[in-house]
């Protein structure tokens, strides 16, 4: 039962991190799509609670 579910966890988190490098590769190929990802990343850091 516990390798069907982690399977499934495992195919789902394969699909969304290749889907988050097809959206980033597709912003770096467009003009100012570096910047999105730019501010992200910063967005991203300024939320990660801090220990």
């Amino acid at each position: 039962m516990w390798g069907t579910l982690f399977g499934f966890a495992g195919m789902a988190t394969t699909r969304l991190t290749l889907t988050l490098v097809s959206v980033a590769i597709w912003l770096l190929s467009r003009p100012g799509g570096w910047a999105v990802l730019a501010i992200a990343a910063l967005v991203g850091v300024k939320l990660l609670p801090a220990r």
